[in-house]
């Protein structure tokens, strides 16, 4: 039997016909990106037969010239009908029209998802479908209104595609879009003004409008509309306000009077501009003369001309938004800064050139990787996942971090790092800025280095010493700490007699020794020019005072420097915390006071500091500070002590004593403060006053006709470092009229002793005036009779440490006998002093003294009672 194949049997090439082209059957081939803004990437070229508008026209993607052809208020919601058929079915077919030139078109859009430059595209086809031209054209015929409607309509649909095509000025698109809307709204609807107005608020600001009526008014600058309700709620509830007669109508009659009236305003016709739902301003169409009725596709057109506008602004925004981002991110790309930008779960995903310039890391060794997997980044990881770190519980955090870079070099960086947040506020990513400081902190360190080491000895200085005791009373406020100041003791002298060369290299070894002498876990600076500082840790007072007995030692022992051996001594000043202070500005301050004392006390010598020399130290600075305001406010007196001739009886003289009587203390003793003000150098002035005060007051008494009784006044070893001091007496002798000889000026042994030949040639000028020089406390200092015949004595004073025993101490008599031998043997004059008894009288009248002076006398007589006082000394010299 023949056989038929049926026809299953046969392949299905042979039985299905080949599938038509979808160009053929008026199917247009679209790609484009999932948007709102329908951005084509390419269209059909069959398009500009079926819509009127050629695809390169139509493909962009600024502008959207494809959107703006549809209808703007369905614009989100066909998006969002695409996005739910893609999610439920993959795939999807959406209706819409489109304003073409060919007229408005009705067009099914079907389409499905694509990847593709690693975006989502769209890929479908458009068909248009067929309009039924006939019954328009029947309709045409059979009504006249409505031959009119499409004719407007058509009007209207390509002043829409007019507009959709503009290609508008980046200068200033905003006020271009607005006078073409207004113009084209003026000449579609033929009316006298139209305008676009910005809503700020409750003001509308115009941007700009169009006036077909030469007579009408210009608008206002800006207009409030706060104070009608009425108008502003229409506004922002309604699509359009479409009033027949602004004064009937409840939505403008308040708006009558002020701004329709007097432009003669009959009918508006105004259309709300909305961006994402949002009144952002309003297209107002004014009519003047009688009443109109507004169609309804004239509404619906102003909605369509004031969708227009808003979708410039929102093509203006998002062109703006696209160029702020394109800026920033070659900011980004081309910052000297290195940006890393991490995920919640520390994995980098992106990483600017600058990062691959500072940690030699590319891209693409570090993105997809964690932190924790990449050396440039360890500590990043620890600062962002640690639970102890400040990101746990802030937002940013800014400092310094070390790292190492891929050759595993370290580095400094200066970081910045933030947390990112999506919209629902949960945290997505970190972004850190950074910046390689390696070289800056470098320099710091080693300014630091200049700014705390010694130069000279390699020791730390004072603001490292001050920086370092600073450190351990924060970490251990109630440790014992011992602080040692030692001052190397007359080290000018070392300076001036070998050289500053020399005295360096002293310092240098000197330095090496205490470094060598001591425990190294101590603190060891050079606090100032000779002197050194040392801390000890854990250590007693008296540990301490051991320590420093040590340090004492060390200093002791000849150093060997340029070839010879110098021995030096030092003054060592001991406070201990916490008995001497608590912090470290008192406790320098209390060793620095104990290390004065120990000069003070003759050097070579260590003093602890006590209570009682804190009190001695601030009276010290009570005195100063107050002796200089007493020589300015008159607190400062002389007193006179009468000096008799011992075999007369006769007055041969008085010496000036200076008191200060200060206002709230009473009078102070010269012993309490005349050493202050030789230390503060307030003695040359003080001298001065004394000096002029006496010669006034030798004066008064020469002019009583009664006598020249001689005025002797003491000159502290200080004033001789006055270089005016000869030139100062003579001027003051001068100008008070008084005799030179009439003037005895008392030294000390100190200054004999320790003079120099500048003070020797200050003595012969003093000489040279014609005054009198007396030694005054004779006996009391390392006497030497050699600067007897060296300098140009007149008298001596024997001290009252050698009177007042007489004649009970025979050591005394013999000293006082034996001087006053002496004296006349020189041919000097002499005064004893502290005179108290006759039987001290007698004894120094028996061996021929001079003169004398003391209580069995007179006390010192204050300057005002001094003439009064003297009436009962009858005889004068």
């Amino acid at each position: 039997m023949k056989r038929h194949p049926d026809a299953a049997s046969r392949l299905a090439t042979e039985v299905v016909a080949p599938s038509p082209e979808p160009s053929r059957l008026g199917m247009l081939h679209f790609e484009r990106l999932n948007e709102t803004g329908w951005p084509l990437l390419y269209l059909d070229p069959n398009c500009e037969q079926q819509l009127g508008i050629a695809a390169n026209e139509l493909c962009a993607l600024i502008d959207t010239p494809y959107a703006r052809l549809m209808e703007p208020l369905r614009q989100q919601a066909l998006h969002d009908s695409i996005q739910q058929q893609l999610g439920q079915v993959g795939h999807y077919s959406v209706r819409y029209r489109l304003n073409t030139p060919l007229g408005q078109l009705q067009l099914i859009e079907t389409g499905e998802t694509l990847q593709r430059f690693g975006k989502e595209l769209l890929s479908g086809y458009l068909l248009v479908e067929p309009r039924e031209t006939c019954q328009t054209e029947r309709l045409e015929a059979q009504d006249a209104n409505q031959s009119e409607h499409l004719l407007r309509s058509r009007a209207q649909q390509n002043l829409i595609v007019k507009l959709a095509r503009q290609r508008y000025k980046a200068t200033n698109p905003h006020q271009e879009a607005a006078q073409l809307i207004t113009q084209a709204a003026c000449e579609a609807y033929g009316l006298s003004r139209a305008a676009i107005w910005q809503l700020d608020g409750t003001k509308l600001v115009p941007i700009a409008s169009y006036i077909t009526d030469p007579q009408s008014s210009q608008y206002p600058p800006e207009f409030d509309i706060s104070g009608f309700p009425a108008y502003l709620q229409a506004l922002h509830s309604d699509r359009a306000i479409d009033a027949r007669d602004v004064q009937e109508d409840p939505r403008t009659r308040e708006l009558f009077d002020t701004f329709f009236q007097p432009f003669g305003v009959r009918s508006i016709l105004d259309a709300s501009i909305r961006i994402g739902g949002d009144v952002v301003g309003v297209l107002c169409l004014e009519h003047k003369g009688e009443p109109r009725n507004w169609h309804p596709d004239e509404i619906a057109f102003a909605g369509e001309l004031a969708d227009q506008y808003a979708q410039v602004i929102a093509n203006q925004q998002r062109l703006s938004l696209t160029h702020t981002l394109h800026l920033f991110q070659r900011a980004i790309e081309q910052s000297a800064s290195a940006f890393i930008l991490v995920d919640r779960n520390g994995v980098v995903e992106y990483v600017n050139p600058s990062f691959t310039t500072i940690t030699e890391f590319s891209s693409e060794e570090v993105q997809g990787h964690h932190l924790t997997e990449l050396t440039a980044m360890e500590n990043l990881s620890t600062l962002l996942f640690d639970t102890s770190s400040v990101m746990a519980d802030s937002n940013s955090w800014q400092g310094e971090f070390r790292s190492r870079r891929k050759n595993l070099d370290p580095y400094w960086g200066q970081l910045s790092i933030s947390k990112i947040f999506d919209e629902d506020g949960e945290l997505t990513h970190y972004i850190g800025i950074y910046e390689d400081i390696t070289q800056a902190k470098l320099a710091q360190e080693h300014i630091e280095r200049l700014a705390y080491t010694d130069n000279l000895t390699g020791l730390g200085n004072r603001p490292c010493f001050i920086r370092e005791i600073g450190k351990r009373f924060t970490q251990d406020p109630d440790t014992q700490q011992c602080l040692l100041l030692v001052d190397i003791d007359n080290f000018k002298r070392i300076n001036d007699s070998l050289g500053h060369h020399t005295g360096d290299k002293l310092l240098i070894s000197l330095a090496q020794r205490l470094r060598n002498g001591i425990s190294r876990e101590a603190l060891l600076s050079r606090f100032a020019s000779n002197e050194f500082a040392l801390l000890f840790d854990g250590m007693s007072p008296t540990d301490g005072q051991v320590m420093a007995d040590q340090v004492l030692g060390i200093i002791d022992k000849p150093l060997f420097v340029d070839k010879q051996l110098i021995s030096i001594s030092a003054s060592l000043g001991l406070a201990c915390s916490p008995q001497h202070g608590k912090d470290p500005a008192t406790l320098m301050k209390h060793a620095g006071q104990a290390l004065h004392k120990a000069k003070a006390n003759g050097k070579n010598q260590v003093q602890v500091f006590t209570d009682a020399l804190h009190a001695e130290t601030n009276y010290k600075l009570f005195v100063e500070n107050n002796l200089r305001r007493a020589l300015v406010q008159d607190e400062l007196e002389v007193f006179y002590q009468p000096k008799l001739c011992l075999r007369t009886g006769k007055l041969q003289g008085l010496e000036a004593l200076l008191r200060w009587r200060h206002p709230e203390k009473g009078m102070i003793r010269p012993d309490q403060f005349i050493t202050v003000a030789e230390e503060t150098g307030l003695i040359i002035p003080i001298g001065k006053w004394v000096a002029r005060e006496a010669c006034r007051m030798g004066v008064k008494l020469a002019a009583l006709g009664r006598g020249t009784p001689q005025i002797a006044i003491n000159l502290s070893p200080k004033q001789f470092s006055d270089p005016e001091l000869v030139d100062a007496m003579k001027n003051i002798l001068l100008e008070e009229g008084l005799p030179a000889e009439l003037l005895e000026l008392e030294l000390t042994e100190s200054l004999l002793l320790e003079a120099t030949e500048e003070t020797r040639k200050q003595l012969q000028g003093l000489k040279a005036l014609g005054v009198t020089l007396a030694m005054d406390d004779f006996g009391t200092g390392y006497s030497s009779l050699s600067y007897l015949k060296k300098f140009p004595i007149d008298v001596i004073k024997i001290d009252r440490s050698f009177i007042k025993d007489i004649p009970d101490n025979q050591n005394d008599m013999e000293i006082t006998s034996a001087v006053i031998a002496m004296a006349r043997n020189l041919k000097l004059k002499v005064v004893a002093e502290g005179v108290e008894t006759i039987a001290q009288l007698n004894f120094l009248r028996h061996h021929n003294c001079d003169i004398g002076q003391g209580y069995l006398f007179d006390k010192p007589i204050p300057s005002g009672e001094l003439l009064g006082s003297l009436e009962r000394y009858p005889h004068w010299l």
